[in-house]
């Protein structure tokens, strides 16, 4: 039974770590929170066979399936980034001089606005 209990623990203690590594990635940072802590209580699921303690087992297990329905409903579907349109000022038309520095070709960056060299 112990050794049921320790590779649970190790499970649910590799299921908090890849959680929190999710965590650092904006991406997923949501859904690597929400991993995180439905493995905490896998752990105090893990603590209870460990202890040979029925009801940590029950309210563990309890709480993991709880914290697992929360993670498919709530953390489960995956958000898209915004798209570079919205936030990026419109460009206008291939004749317009409303772009930004950064955005101009090299060709325009050593010419200047009228062709003249750039001083």
């Amino acid at each position: 039974m112990s050794v049921i209990g320790f590779f649970l623990l190790l499970v649910s203690l590799a299921g908090i770590f890849f959680g929190v590594y999710m965590a650092t990635d904006p991406r997923t940072r949501r859904q690597g929170v929400l991993f995180a802590i439905w493995w905490v209580a896998g752990v105090a699921a893990a603590s209870g066979v460990l202890m040979r303690d029925v009801v940590t087992f029950t309210v563990g297990l309890l709480c993991l399936l709880v914290a697992g329905a929360v993670l498919v409903f709530e953390g489960g579907g995956q958000t898209n980034p915004p798209t570079r349109g919205k936030n990026y000022p419109s460009k206008g038309t291939p004749g317009d001089d409303k772009r930004r520095g950064s955005e101009k070709t090299t060709k325009e960056n050593r010419s200047g606005r009228y062709g003249k060299a750039a001083s």
